[in-house]
């Protein structure tokens, strides 16, 4: 069992975009790049989803969240790292699984410096 302020592995399924669906276009080829490599500018970015979900959360939130590391595995999501609480990281997860191209969400080894606190 994980220690206090720490969460397991979570996979968090984007519910507006099913596996292998996305807003931009359905799958039909290799004619044009798939949405998860696709840049803050529109421009083929490999990184594309992590950069523009990362880019939403500096939008969105107002905490902190200098300490936490978002990754992309394909169109699956990847947050690792410290945040202040459950609460913002709910909040994270919400918002990351409404980018375009978001198929999922892991939260892998996340702790949360409010619940370190009171121990």
């Amino acid at each position: 069992m994980n220690g206090v302020g720490e969460s397991s592995v979570v996979l968090v399924p984007s519910v507006h975009n099913p596996f292998g669906a996305t807003k931009l276009s359905p799958l039909k080829g290799f004619s044009t790049s798939p949405p998860e490599r696709i840049g803050i500018r529109g421009e083929y970015d490999y990184n594309g989803l992590a950069n523009r979900v990362l880019r939403c959360f500096n939008q969105s939130v107002k905490e902190d969240i200098s300490q936490l590391k978002v990754r992309q595995r394909g169109c699956v999501v990847i947050l690792t790292g410290v945040v202040s609480s459950r609460t913002l990281l709910d909040q994270l997860v919400a918002l990351a699984a409404n980018v375009e191209g978001t198929a999922h969400v892991e939260i892998r080894c996340v702790r949360f410096t409010e619940e370190a606190a009171i121990t």
